[in-house]
């Protein structure tokens, strides 16, 4: 089985050598470089090859934000996961619309980093329980409960047209074509219905469509 391949970065040597310490004994992981901030990181990127990035937001000289930016353009193939202790929902969401694939604080545990790894190397998108609730704080100002028959009211006529061509199966291009949108903002709708409707997976929001009536 090949390895996942990470890059890691951060301007904090002690936090940097923690990950190291976490990643060094798992057989399927391999840490390809570090770097303490984006600059650094992007030289990497240049001469090897990256499955995915953990990146801290704030760094000096080049941010997590900008590395973002600049890695989704030169480097679509690599998968990011944002580590950081800013618990701001807009942030998080600003991140995640930018093409963030996972958002994590720094303190979380080791099985719960090695879960977003496994779920972002296939392609998907990971969010902690803590990271959807500021998500949904920040989309639904003062949420309580809610109800699935309330929450489908809150997604868009354009949320629910992705929600039920991701139901059946259309690519993200094939959405984007049909619909007379960016790839891009397919893929922003999809992590955004992701975290409105509290699953993980493409599996996850088949069934949530399936609960509304939708399909």
């Amino acid at each position: 089985m090949m390895k996942i391949k990470l890059l890691l970065v951060d301007d904090h040597q002690m936090f940097l050598d923690g990950l190291v310490g976490i990643f060094k004994e798992e057989p399927l992981i391999e840490i390809v470089g570090v770097a303490k901030n984006g600059n650094e990181a992007l030289s990497i990127l240049s001469e090897k090859e990256v499955d995915i990035i953990i990146s801290d937001v704030s760094m000096p000289e080049l941010d997590g934000e900008e590395l973002l930016k600049i890695t989704k353009k030169e480097y679509p193939s690599t998968k990011t996961i944002m580590l950081t202790m800013h618990d701001g929902g807009s942030k998080i969401t600003a991140l995640i619309k930018g093409g963030a694939d996972s958002y994590l604080y720094k303190n979380a545990s080791k099985d719960e980093l090695l879960e977003a790894i496994t779920i972002v190397s296939k392609g998907e998108q990971f969010f902690s329980p803590k990271i959807q609730k500021a998500l949904l704080d920040n989309i639904i100002p003062g949420r309580q409960a809610v109800k699935m028959e309330d929450l489908c009211s809150k997604l868009t006529d354009r949320e629910k047209e992705v929600l039920i061509m991701i139901s059946e199966e259309y690519t993200q291009n094939e959405i984007a074509e049909k619909l007379f949108i960016s790839p891009n903002t397919v893929i922003y709708h999809k992590r955004k219905l992701m975290i409105l409707l509290d699953v993980k997976s493409v599996a996850g929001l088949v069934r949530k469509a399936v609960e509304m009536k939708l399909i």
